[in-house]
Formats: structure tokens, sequence, C-alpha cells
């Protein structure tokens, strides 16, 4: 289902994941389970992930329809139940969120969040402050930088737009290291 490119990138996601989540007290066979299957939607059309996302009882939120692309974690979760038969709903989860965060996530899901943002194949400016951030043990730090630049990339992109789950995801995590 994916590309050779698009594969190198979820292996070395689920490695990461593996790593991070044996640093950040998360099982690593579950992030690493996650990050390989995470993306199995990623290179579907706009067209056949709104197809896909009906099908499969996902209600798109007005973002989604406007921009299909958010729809790939959603519609991957439902792939990897589905025809997969994996049913663990904290893998799930971490699959279904890894594109936008979402309210009250579960560190498992923030692990694969940040493993697929800013896996070592990942190339782009602020990739290595996340990274540096982890390495010295600040993953809320990491989380909001890397939400930050999320935000940053969708409203600098053509064709993307800012979701609103990401902000909101965004002031949840500022909001709690504000109060440390």
């Amino acid at each position: 289902m994916l590309s050779e490119d698009r594969f190198e990138h979820s292996v070395s996601t689920a490695r990461y994941g593996f790593e991070l989540g044996n640093q950040y007290g998360v099982d690593p066979e579950r992030a690493f389970l996650a990050g390989i299957l995470h993306d199995v939607a990623r290179e579907f059309s706009s067209g056949y992930l709104l197809l896909q996302a009906r099908k499969e009882g996902i209600i798109p939120r007005k973002e989604e329809k406007i921009c299909p692309f958010l729809l790939h974690g959603k519609v991957a979760a439902s792939i990897v139940e589905k025809e997969i038969g994996i049913k663990d709903k904290g893998v799930l989860d971490a699959i279904a969120s890894h594109v936008t965060g979402r309210r009250q996530w579960a560190k498992l899901e923030q692990v694969v969040y940040l493993a697929d943002k800013v896996e070592p194949t990942r190339d782009y400016p602020k990739a290595d402050t996340v990274r540096r951030l982890l390495e010295k043990g600040e993953f809320d730090c990491a989380l909001l930088e890397s939400l930050r630049n999320a935000i940053i990339y969708a409203a600098q992109t053509r064709g993307r737009i800012v979701d609103t789950e990401t902000v909101v995801v965004f002031n949840e995590i500022a909001k709690a290291q504000a109060r440390y």
C-alpha cells in the first residue's frame, strides 16, 4: 500500500517510537506497531480518503472535508482494525491521532506523534530542535514545539489549513506546562 519512501519513513517511525517508548515509559512494542502502521492510508487520494472515511462511519470534520489529507490517520486506524485485525485501542488511537493530535491524548499517542514528526529521516528546519529536546528528557517541551511546527507549517503551505484540533491540543499542552 506504500511507496518505498513512505515505507522507509514508517519503519523509521516505528524504530524511533520504540526508542522513545523505552525512554518515556511507554510500551515500546505498542509504539513500534503503531509507528509501522500509522501511514497505511497516507498515499490515498483525497477523494478516496473521503470515500473510505464515510464507508467506515467516520464523519469528517469541516477541516477534513477541506483538506482530506487530515483523515489519513483515522482511515488508517480503521484499516488496521478491520483488515489486519489489531484490536488494541491504544495502538489504534495512536494511529488515528498521529496527524493532528487529540485532546487528552495518551502518552502512547504522543510518542507516536513525535516519532512520526521527527524520526531520523525527517529533515526540516525545526526537527533537530525537537530531537534535542527529546534527548534532554524534555518530552512536553518537545511535544509543544512539534505541535507549534505543525501549525506554522500548515499556515505557510498552500493547500493546507491549520487544523483546529491541533490548535486545541497545542493550547492544552501549553496550559499544562504553564502550571509548572
